[in-house]
């Protein structure tokens, strides 16, 4: 089954413990918590303490997405988290980062923006439990899906099931009840979703529409089209 991931960047902060109470019973299969540093990507958001007060506050598995420059700066300082991504523009070593990552006890996924190439990420997929693709130019939420990343997500997945690879395709960025489901039939596990979700105001309402998205994958003929 595609698991359902709720970023907390659209969350409303002045309640947070109250809407991840929403989101988990919604049905919600981990949380999302991006951290931005400003230089990787043009914005602010979210530092080493939200992470950790999410990981208190819900006994569902929190993902920490790490867009920022100095990668191995961070990891340290989430050694509770279950999942780390690490951007593979970021890093000149990948496999010294994906080592340090396991070496705390989270599981490695490797993040790409739109226009990096899968072949930058070709000899570490036996390593990383996971491949998440940005949709969108990281930073910002609330962006529009770019339609192109439904061939990359595609290209991907053939890549591990012709490789034999055991590796989870994670997708983010303009995920929503249109999106969800061109992601899922193009080959996404798992979905992010941040507006869709915390935006819409009934929680519950808003993760039940983006199931009965996916599940009518099949039946759209302009998914079809796209994919």
């Amino acid at each position: 089954m595609v698991k359902i991931g709720a970023s907390i960047l659209s969350a409303d902060f002045s309640n947070l413990k109250e809407e991840l109470k929403k989101a988990e019973e919604a049905g919600v299969d981990f949380f999302h918590v991006d951290m931005m540093d400003g230089h990787f990507v043009p914005n602010i958001s979210m530092g080493i303490g939200i992470a950790k007060h999410v990981k208190k506050l819900t006994s569902l598995p929190v993902e920490v997405h790490l867009m920022v420059e100095n990668v191995d700066l961070f990891i340290n300082e989430f050694k509770d988290m279950d999942y780390i991504s690490f951007h593979i523009e970021a890093v000149r070593f990948p496999f010294r980062i994906i080592n340090k990552i396991k070496e705390i006890g989270a599981k490695p996924i490797v993040a790409l923006n739109p226009a990096t190439p899968l072949d930058a990420i070709e000899y570490i997929l036996d390593e990383v439990h996971g491949v998440l693709v940005m949709t969108v130019e990281p930073g910002f939420a609330g962006q529009k899906f770019i339609p192109i990343m439904a061939k990359k997500i595609r290209k991907l997945k053939s890549m591990i099931v012709e490789g034999g690879h055991e590796v989870e395709i994670y997708v983010d960025g303009g995920i929503n009840t249109k999106t969800a489901p061109i992601a899922v039939k193009a080959g996404a596990d798992n979905i992010i979703a941040a507006s869709a979700i915390f935006g819409k105001g009934n929680i519950n309402e808003a993760v039940k529409a983006l199931r009965e998205s996916i599940e009518k994958k099949y039946l759209d003929d302009e998914i079809n089209r796209i994919i």
